[in-house]
C-alpha cells in the first residue's frame, strides 16, 4: 500500500488537492510504520528483545536519513521535484523485498524453534 502510494503520489503531484490529499494519507502510514517495525522484530526475537529493538529502530533510522538524502541528491542531479516521491516508492520496495527474504521459510521457521526454546525456558 505505501509503495503504490508513493508512487500515485508521484503521479498526481501536479495538482493540488491530489496532493494534499497524498500528504496526509502517505504521512499518516508512515507515520505508523516505525511501531509495527519495532512489533515485529519483538515478535521475531521473543529472547532477545532489547537487540530486536535496537536493531528495529536503528533500521528505521536509516530509512529516515537515507531517504531524504537520496530525495535531495536527485533533486540537485535534476530530476524534478517528484524524484523524491519516486525515490520513497523505490526504498519502501527495497524493505518489502528484504522483508520478504528474511522473513521466508527459513525465518518463519527460526522463530517458531526460538519462541518454543524461550516458551520452554520461561515459567508460566
Amino acid at each position: 500500500m505505501l509503495c503504490l502510494g508513493w508512487g500515485a503520489f508521484a503521479l498526481g503531484a501536479g495538482t493540488p488537492a491530489v496532493a494534499l490529499a497524498f500528504v496526509c494519507g502517505q504521512g499518516a502510514l508512515s507515520f505508523g510504520v516505525g511501531s509495527v517495525l519495532i512489533a515485529q522484530a519483538l515478535y521475531a526475537a521473543p529472547g532477545a528483545p532489547t537487540l530486536a529493538d535496537g536493531f528495529a529502530t536503528a533500521a528505521f533510522n536509516v530509512g529516515a536519513a537515507l531517504g531524504p538524502w537520496l530525495g535531495g541528491t536527485a533533486i540537485g542531479a535534476g530530476l524534478g521535484y517528484r524524484s523524491p516521491l519516486w525515490i520513497s516508492a523505490v526504498l519502501v520496495a527495497t524493505a518489502l523485498a528484504v522483508a520478504g527474504v528474511a522473513g521466508g521459510p527459513a525465518g518463519r521457521g527460526n522463530r517458531g524453534a526460538v519462541r518454543r526454546r524461550a516458551s520452554t525456558s520461561w515459567p508460566a
